[in-house]
């Protein structure tokens, strides 16, 4: 009697975020013709999304997610005479910024920050998320000095998505110019960093994702060839109560 095929399945958990994915993976070989390896690795590399953090936007994502419903975001952008020159300037700036931020905190606090300068009018700029509760907008244009403050909720409604801000977070590439080659231009603080949960990982008869009724939002993708397949599924819970 034959055995069913066995899924290999990951789990991710970030706050509400939640990502599947399970695959019956193909092995390459030496003697796969060009055909043959470009179609096994449509499934061991698929093009989109991933529950692992396979890319910068999928490592931003489930950090952005460690909010949960209380992130809020803040551009930061500075007058004229208070504009560095140079990315290092600007980084400069920032530290004496998180320094003035932990003061008013009293200790350590949840972060994410990134410097931006390519777009728009190429004037270096900040976006940082923060909790709410730590820093609502009142404080935050208090302590900015360099210029001007605009917020807002990282989920702009109950339909909205953690990778939404992760992308437009990784945009920008380093030029070598206005942001260093190989510079990291997104940051997050070891505090949040250490809650995101390791991945589950487990062997399953069934392809089959579950998502939940109760989610504020989810999607699907699926790769499926000769050689293998690979389903994924991610859903954001909905917030009940007092939840962050």
């Amino acid at each position: 009697m034959d055995l069913a095929p066995m899924w290999y399945c990951t789990r991710q958990r970030a706050g509400p975020l939640v990502k599947e994915c399970r695959a019956l993976r193909p092995r390459l070989s030496p003697n796969d013709s060009h055909y043959e390896r470009t179609e096994k690795n449509k499934i061991l590399r698929p093009p989109r999304d991933s529950s692992v953090c396979r890319t910068r936007v999928d490592r931003l994502e489930l950090r952005l997610a460690l909010f949960w419903f209380e992130g809020t975001r803040y551009d930061l952008s500075f007058d004229p005479e208070s504009l560095p020159e140079r990315f290092q300037d600007v980084r400069k700036v920032w530290r004496a910024f998180l320094a003035r931020l932990r003061r008013w905190k009293g200790g350590p606090f949840d972060y994410i920050y990134l410097v931006e300068g390519r777009h728009g009018d190429h004037r270096y700029h900040l976006h940082i998320v923060l909790r709410y509760g730590d820093f609502p907008p009142a404080v935050i244009r208090y302590l900015w000095k360099y210029g001007n403050v605009e917020d807002e909720p990282l989920l702009r409604g109950p339909h909205d998505s953690y990778r939404r801000t992760a992308k437009y977070f990784n945009k920008e590439a380093t030029d070598g110019l206005i942001l260093p080659i190989g510079a990291k231009l997104w940051n997050c603080s070891r505090s949040l960093n250490a809650q995101l949960p390791p991945p589950e990982r487990w062997k399953d008869e069934s392809g089959a994702i579950e998502i939940p009724d109760n989610v504020s939002i989810s999607g699907r993708n699926d790769v499926k060839n000769e050689f293998g397949a690979y389903y994924y599924a991610w859903y954001i819970e909905q917030k009940t109560g007092l939840l962050f």
